[in-house]
């Protein structure tokens, strides 16, 4: 039996949030694999410093694998409903890949352990796991082909240009800079996002 809360989140008798407990798992799993690896991570550090024990663990997900595939697939979702929303919105290609490539620079800002995961550690899924993170990764990939295909259809392209190719530089460049981007140096997401575009845009465009 749980109580019901105006915020919507149900909560057992005792105060016990199973939302937040699967939250301080991920958030804890994320920096742990982003530091250390998934392979030199072990359980015992990832309930520790979520400050919760193993049968919480096992309440919410069957193994670590299971949490690695759960970090990648919010990431994933986050960009393909991000994305997906930009391509219905419409309007000129050069917009998009704009849009677009803000998009994926802010995810990197805001779920940098989610990245530096998916980036390092997704050789580690293995199954249906694997198969669905695959699944998602090539449809957000071909979202932003998608609209680099279409600004060259209709001429705002260059039409010497691979919109694949193009896409991987794209998706490469931006997925990188969890590598080097600090949120406390002097460019924000925004101005790395800007420069990002010129430098795409200035190669993509066609003159006049």
């Amino acid at each position: 039996m749980v109580d019901e809360k105006t915020s919507g989140r149900r909560r057992w008798p005792d105060g016990y949030d199973p939302q937040r407990t699967r939250r301080q798992l991920v958030a804890s799993a994320s920096h742990l694999f982003g530091k250390h690896g998934f392979d030199r991570t072990s359980l015992q550090q990832i309930v520790s410093e979520a400050g919760l024990t193993k049968g919480a663990f096992y309440h919410h997900f069957q193994s670590k694998e299971d949490l690695l595939w759960q970090i990648q697939d919010e990431y994933l979702e986050s960009q393909r409903e991000g994305a997906l929303a930009i391509i219905e919105k419409g309007g000129p290609s050069v917009d998009q890949v704009r849009s677009l490539v803000e998009l994926s620079l802010v995810g990197v800002a805001e779920h940098r352990p989610h990245v530096a995961v998916f980036q390092q550690e997704q050789r580690h899924l293995t199954g249906e796991r694997l198969t669905e993170i695959t699944r998602k990764r090539d449809e957000v990939e071909a979202i932003f082909r998608g609209a680099v295909q279409t600004g060259i259809d209709e001429g705002e392209f260059r039409a010497d240009v691979s919109a694949r190719i193009v896409t991987f530089g794209i998706l490469g460049m931006c997925a990188w800079a969890f590598q080097w981007f600090n949120p406390r140096g002097r460019l924000g997401i925004e101005d790395v996002a800007e420069q990002f575009c010129a430098m795409i845009l200035e190669g993509l465009v066609v003159d006049g």
